[in-house]
């Protein structure tokens, strides 16, 4: 059985989330774009690759791929996953990681009967200077049998 949740339903989850993030006094962020570093403007930009997915392991990659800027840069993800059998979202937070992350987001080949889930990914970059790039994302559909 597959559940839909409300635009209003994710978006109430989403304010209570992004409140909960401001009390513990992380940076404010609106859809599109990065917590500011630095008063330079924006010349640094990232792109996310198509993933790389097995399905039946569920093993699936994205590459944060980082244009212009001063290296080193430091890579900042986060994951959403909204599941449609409870219509429960989690939202892992961001937190830094390589240039290249790992998700799990397997793809049963059966439709019908599966668990099935959205996985939003996002990613910024911040550069040695402080330039922050935007926030880019891709999104895929997961699946498991029942």
């Amino acid at each position: 059985m597959v559940k839909a949740v409300s635009r209003q339903s994710r978006k109430a989850l989403l304010f209570v989330f992004g409140a909960s993030l401001l009390a513990c006094g992380a940076p404010e962020l609106e859809e599109g774009s990065a917590p500011e570093y630095a008063s330079m403007e924006q010349s640094l930009t990232s792109s996310l690759s198509l993933p790389s997915r097995n399905p039946i392991t569920g093993d699936t990659y994205f590459t944060n791929t980082v244009s212009a800027g001063t290296p080193p840069f430091t890579y900042y993800w986060q994951s959403t996953e909204q599941r449609a059998w409870d219509g429960s979202t989690i939202i892992s937070g961001w937190y830094t990681g390589s240039s290249t992350e790992y998700f799990y987001c397997p793809r049963t080949g059966n439709r019908g009967e599966e668990y099935f889930w959205s996985l939003r990914v996002e990613a910024y970059a911040v550069d040695a200077t402080g330039a922050v790039s935007a926030i880019t994302y891709r999104g895929l559909p997961c699946s498991l049998p029942m």
